[in-house]
């Protein structure tokens, strides 16, 4: 009887190899061979999903993309609207062992970003789609009557921006984490005023 191969769950794997190596030896540490390694399949199982290194860091960057998606969506949600979007961001700060890892490999493709267009429209994808939804929160507070002290779109980039570099600094053990919530607060308490 042929085996059955969980494609999902394979790719899975091979993103969390990838991640791996990224998180210890930066984008340069990803290849062929070392992720051979790393993952255990050979590097012709490999070629049969990912034909180079440009397609491997790809699946990369977007495999992280869908896993940051996926747990986002999956956040419960309560009547308390403020509640429910400072929870929603702070679940995009470095303050467990999954959103570290998403952080830490998110800052390699930024630095890398920098200098290679090609990285900077991967990572492009998840800044827009990230930016799109908090702005649509932001639309749907004003809708309900929230007063917002500037338009969506630049309250959105406010909260992005100041995610952003929370984020690094908490990965740099700069800010504790509590400080970092807090600063959150502050922040949503600055642009949203309740009806």
């Amino acid at each position: 009887m042929p085996r059955i191969v969980n494609h999902d769950h394979r790719r899975a794997e091979l993103a969390s190899a990838i991640w791996s190596l990224i998180r210890e030896q930066g984008l340069s540490g990803v290849t062929l061979r070392n992720l051979s390694e790393r993952s255990g399949w050979s590097s012709g199982a490999i070629r049969h999903y990912l034909p180079n290194r440009q397609a491997i860091l790809n699946f990369g960057a977007e495999h992280l993309n869908e896993r940051v998606e996926h747990r986002l969506r999956s956040l419960p949600q309560t009547r308390d609207h403020r509640q429910n979007l400072l929870h929603f961001l702070e679940n995009l700060l470095p303050l467990d062992d999954e959103t570290r890892l998403w952080m830490e490999v998110w800052v390699a493709y930024v630095g890398e970003a920098v200098s290679d267009q090609g990285y900077a429209d991967t990572q492009g994808m998840l800044y827009t789609n990230l930016n799109a939804v908090i702005t649509q929160i932001l639309e749907d507070f004003a809708r309900a009557g929230w007063q917002l002290q500037y338009s969506p779109e630049q309250s959105a980039t406010q909260l992005h921006a100041l995610l952003d570099g929370l984020s690094v600094h908490v990965l740099m053990g700069r800010v504790p984490p509590e400080q970092a919530k807090q600063a959150l607060q502050h922040m949503v308490d600055h642009l949203l005023s309740p009806p």
